[in-house]
């Protein structure tokens, strides 16, 4: 109890990254670990602008800027945006365009998202339309029906929804966790030396997910050996928290030993895509290992340090970390006399 008061873990964090097991973190120190309340100081400390949250928040200009400086991204087909803009190819204006978008049966297989959506919430896989029962058919073979998925789109993301080509992982990735994208989760910070690649694991669909996030009970989080891509150990979530495993529930193939594909390019990704954000200093990149490279599949300006603590099963407040606000801390402090001078 007295550690956790010294954290600022609320006793649920404390219970819910299993700090109190010494078989799982062993030596760790754990006044270095964040909850919910240290992690907000660290991102404020860092990412001090609040003003450019909006461009990385917005799906559809961050994807931009990104591959306008030759970074590649996830291929986007479609926007529905509810009367909004001028009729063009790409945007969906109305609940028909929308009906008549998911209709073609040329359009699939299909990956769905709210625009400023985040962690996976309101995202939609299929496979096809089934035009003979008016049905959506989902990535795992169940159906949703195609009036039903136009209402809730409509009802709940009428200011913005993406449709994006649904990407196939890497060759070596399928038999480890089914044709699903597995995204590495690499967290990097821009110090006056420069992009750093501070963390990296890789998050892994299991059972009825489409999306790899590792809250949706099934999922897995390896830890990553940062030079060679490398995994060295994988937990899986449960109802109950999550627990260590070797093998994918799914296809039962080794999880030890598997190595990231491409892993050298998803963090000379990272780092220049760190660079191009560069005054949004501390971001968690989601990038994808398939045939052709890699590629970008999503930017988080607000970082989830606790995949990073139970993948490598040490707090994010470390060494590295401490430097880096520290910087930050001088940074903010010099921007801000510039500001007040043109003022």
């Amino acid at each position: 109890m007295i550690l956790r008061l010294r954290s600022g873990l609320s006793i649920e964090e404390y219970l819910g990254l299993k700090l109190f097991d010494p078989n799982f973190y062993g030596t760790a120190d754990r006044i270095a670990f964040a909850g919910i309340k240290r992690a907000r100081q660290i991102l404020l400390q860092a990412n001090y602008r609040l003003d450019l949250y909006g461009l990385i928040e917005n799906k559809i200009a961050c994807d931009f800027l990104l591959a306008a400086h030759g970074l590649p991204i996830m291929p986007t087909v479609a926007l529905y945006h509810e009367a909004t803009g001028l009729p063009a190819p790409f945007l969906l204006r109305s609940t028909a365009e929308l009906r008549e978008f998911l209709s073609n049966g040329e359009r699939y297989p299909l990956f769905g998202k709210p625009l400023g959506g985040r962690q996976s919430l309101g995202y939609a896989s299929f496979d096809r339309y089934d035009p003979a029962r008016g049905a959506l058919v989902t990535f795992d073979g169940r159906t949703l029906a195609l009036d039903g998925f136009v209402r809730d789109v409509t009802t709940h993301f009428a200011s913005g929804y993406l449709f994006q080509k649904r990407v196939s992982p890497h060759a070596t990735v399928r038999p480890l966790c089914g044709d699903r994208l597995a995204t590495v989760r690499v967290l990097t910070a821009v110090t006056r030396q420069g992009p750093q690649i501070l963390r990296a694991s890789w998050k892994m669909p299991a059972g009825i997910n489409a999306a790899d996030n590792f809250w949706r009970i099934g999922n897995l989080l390896a830890q990553l050996d940062i030079e060679n891509g490398q995994v060295l150990r994988a937990v899986q979530t449960t109802q109950f928290g999550f627990e260590e495993i070797t093998h994918h529930p799914d296809t039962h193939a080794a999880l030890r030993g598997a190595t990231v594909p491409h892993w050298q390019q998803v963090l000379d990704y990272a780092k220049e895509g760190a660079r191009v954000l560069a005054d949004v200093p501390l971001l968690g990149w989601d990038i994808a290992p398939v045939d052709s490279g890699a590629v970008i599949v999503e930017v988080n300006h607000i970082p989830d340090f606790r995949l990073h603590q139970i993948a490598d099963r040490r707090g994010i407040f470390d060494s590295a970390m401490i430097r880096f606000l520290h910087e930050r801390k001088v940074h903010a402090a010099e921007w801000r006399r510039r500001m007040a001078a043109q003022a």
